[in-house]
C-alpha cells in the first residue's frame, strides 16, 4: 500500500537545489531504494510498481533541460543524490538506479563515481558514448531526433503550431542552413540545438558526457535493456561486451526485444503473441535477486536474452555475438538486365569481372525514411515512423541499389552485429552511404531489419578529425548496421539496399564538403558502387546454424 508522497529540495555540492519526490510503501523500514533521475522528479507509474514490490522510489529532476545543460553535471549530481538518500532513516543503505533514455544516461554517468551505496543500475535505451550514435550517427546528424529539441522545448507550449505556420513538417526538416532552424521556426535560439549542431565531430564536448574511458570503474551489477528498432542496440551490446570482458561483476546482462525507444512494439510486421515483456517487470525480477537476495530463478539463466524475429522465438546465450554464429560474406553482383545495374544478386560467391552500379544522389529529392532503427518522433507519422515497414515504395527509385538472393532453400538465422564493406566512388568531396538489410516474403513484402550510415568524411574513423574525399577516387567504406536477430524463413529472400539518404531520419548531406550544419547550398553527387574481384562490396552476416 502506497504512503503519501513526500517532496524535498535536495542540495547538491555547489548549493543548487533539485526537486525530489519520495514514494514509500506502507511497510516497516528501512528498505532498499530505487532512484530515477531525469526530466521530472519521479514518474507515478514507475513509483507505484516499485512501491508495490517493496521498494522506496525516489525521483529527482535534473538541472539540465531541453533548452541546454543536459548531462553536464549528472555524474556528481547523481552521486550527491545517492549520498543524501543513503543517509535517510528510511533507506537500508542499498540504492539501485533505473530508467530509460535521459534517465539511463544519468545512470551511466553516475556509476563510475562508485558511491558505496549504489548497488546496481538498469540503463535502458541510451548510448554511454554519445558521439558515436546519439544526436550524430557516424558523422551524420540524426535530424528528426535532434530537431525535437526545438519544437518540444519547455519555454513555449505552442511551438508545434509554429511548425505548421512555418509550412509543415517537410518544410521544417528541409530548412537550411540547419544552424538557423531554431530561430526560423520559434523565433529564438535553442541552446541545446545550437550546441549539438555546432559540435559536429568528436571532442571534449561529447567526451564530457560519455564514459568511453570509464567502463572499468563500473564494478556493480548492470542490466541493460534495448530494442531492435531503437537507436541504440549496437552501442548497448558493445557496452555489455566491454563490461562482461572486464569481469568486475558477474551480473552483467542484456535484454532486447522488437520495440522502439518507448518500449512499444512498432511497425507493421507480426512479432507473435509475446514479443515484449514490460521493461519494469524485467527489471524488478532482476533487482529482487541482486538487491534483496530473492531467488527469482534469474541467476541460472544466461545473461543475453533476445527475441528472434521471423520465428518470433525468445533465445538466450552466454555471450554476444552468439557463440555459434559464423561471419559469412554475401557479395553484391550486378544484373545486366537492370537499367544502370541498380538491381542485382546477393550471393556467397565472390564476384568476377563485373561493371559497377551507379546512381545520382540529389539532396533536393532524398529517399524518404520508411521506418527504421531510430528514436525519431512519433507525433507526425505521415513524415517519419519507426519500426518495420514494407520497403517496396523505395524499391524502384533510381537512387536505391538493390541486391537480393534467390528464394532460400532452408531457414537462415542471422543474429549478431552486421557490417557492409562498400567499395565506392563519388563525384562529391563529401557524401553519405547507407545500407539496409531486408527480409522479403514470398508475396513480395520487404521488411526492414536494420540499417547504418557512414558520412564519407568520417570514413577513416568517427573518433578522429574528418577528411574530405578526392572526387572520383575509390574508397572502401565500413558501414556498421545495427545488430539484429532474424530467421529468414525458407522461401524468403535476403536483400540489401544501398543508397545515400534517408530523410528526415538523417540530415541531407549537401555533397559540398562545407562545414556541417552551416550549408544552404546543395549539389548532386554521382555515386559508383563497385562489385568485382578487386573491389568485392559485400555484407557480413552472422549466421547461426539452425
Amino acid at each position: 500500500m502506497l504512503q503519501e508522497t513526500q517532496e524535498f529540495s535536495v542540495a547538491m555540492r555547489d548549493g543548487e537545489e533539485l526537486a525530489t519526490r519520495i514514494w514509500m510503501p506502507d511497510a516497516d523500514g528501512p528498505l532498499p531504494v530505487i532512484l530515477e533521475r531525469g526530466y521530472e522528479p519521479g514518474y507515478e507509474e514507475n513509483a507505484e510498481r516499485f512501491v508495490e514490490s517493496g521498494y522506496i522510489y525516489v525521483g529527482q529532476q535534473c538541472r539540465g533541460n531541453l533548452e541546454g545543460g543536459m548531462f553536464r553535471t549528472d555524474d556528481v549530481d547523481g552521486y550527491d543524490c545517492i549520498d543524501w538518500v543513503s543517509k535517510q532513516s528510511w533507506c537500508n543503505g542499498d540504492v539501485a538506479m533505473y530508467g530509460r533514455s535521459f534517465m539511463a544516461a544519468t545512470q551511466w554517468l553516475t556509476a563510475p563515481l562508485q558511491h558505496p551505496a549504489l548497488k546496481a543500475i538498469v540503463p535502458q535505451v541510451v548510448n554511454p558514448r554519445m558521439w558515436e550514435r546519439g544526436y550524430w550517427d557516424h558523422g551524420a546528424l540524426q535530424l528528426s531526433h535532434t530537431a525535437r529539441r526545438i519544437y518540444r522545448t519547455r519555454i513555449s507550449d505552442d511551438n508545434t503550431h509554429k511548425v505548421f505556420e512555418f509550412g509543415g513538417w517537410d518544410a521544417f526538416y528541409r530548412h537550411l542552413p540547419l544552424i538557423t532552424l531554431d530561430t526560423a521556426v520559434v523565433g529564438h535560439k535553442n541552446n541545446l540545438w545550437q550546441e549539438y549542431v555546432t559540435h559536429s565531430q568528436n571532442g571534449p564536448y561529447w567526451e564530457d558526457i560519455s564514459i568511453s574511458d570509464k567502463f572499468d570503474r563500473i564494478k556493480i551489477p548492470v542490466y541493460i535493456h534495448a530494442g531492435w528498432y531503437d537507436n541504440y542496440p549496437g552501442a548497448l551490446f558493445r557496452a555489455f561486451k566491454v563490461l562482461q570482458d572486464l569481469g568486475a561483476s558477474d551480473e552483467i546482462r542484456i535484454y532486447v526485444d522488437p520495440t522502439d525507444h518507448d518500449a512499444r512494439v512498432v511497425g507493421d510486421r507480426d512479432f507473435g503473441d509475446n514479443p515484449a515483456i514490460p521493461r519494469i517487470e524485467v527489471a524488478i525480477r532482476w533487482l529482487d535477486y541482486v538487491i534483496r537476495g530473492i531467488d527469482t530463478g534469474i541467476k541460472d539463466e544466461p545473461p543475453v536474452k533476445y527475441l528472434t524475429m521471423g520465428t518470433n522465438e525468445w533465445q538466450t546465450d552466454t555471450a554476444w555475438p552468439p557463440v555459434a554464429s559464423v561471419l559469412t560474406n554475401y557479395y553484391f553482383h550486378g544484373d545486366r538486365h537492370s537499367a544502370g545495374f541498380r538491381h542485382g544478386l546477393l550471393s556467397t560467391s565472390p564476384p568476377g569481372d563485373e561493371p559497377p552500379s551507379e546512381y545520382d544522389y540529389d539532396p533536393e529529392d532524398p529517399v524518404p525514411t520508411l521506418g527504421g532503427n531510430h528514436s525519431g518522433p512519433q507525433d507526425h507519422p505521415e513524415v517519419i515512423r519507426v519500426g518495420t515497414l514494407d520497403q517496396r515504395p523505395n524499391w524502384e527509385r533510381e537512387d536505391v541499389l538493390v541486391f537480393t538472393t534467390p528464394p532460400l532453400d532452408d531457414d537462415v538465422e542471422v543474429t549478431g552485429p552486421i557490417e557492409v564493406r562498400l567499395f565506392a566512388a563519388s563525384s562529391a568531396p563529401d557524401t553519405d552511404f547507407i545500407a539496409r538489410l531486408i527480409d522479403i516474403e514470398p508475396g513480395g513484402t520487404a521488411w526492414n531489419l536494420t540499417e547504418g550510415i557512414i558520412r564519407a568524411r568520417f570514413r577513416k574513423s568517427i573518433w578522429e578529425p574528418p577528411e574530405l574525399l578526392e572526387p572520383g577516387e575509390i574508397y572502401e567504406y565500413e558501414i556498421e548496421l545495427q545488430p539484429t536477430s532474424n530467421v529468414f524463413l525458407k522461401g524468403h529472400q535476403i536483400s540489401v539496399h544501398v543508397t545515400s539518404s534517408s530523410f528526415p531520419m538523417w540530415d541531407r548531406n549537401p555533397n559540398t564538403g562545407h562545414e556541417q550544419g552551416m550549408d544552404a547550398e546543395l549539389q548532386v553527387a554521382h555515386q559508383t558502387v563497385f562489385h568485382d574481384a578487386e573491389r568485392p562490396s559485400h555484407i557480413i552476416l552472422p549466421i547461426v546454424p539452425r
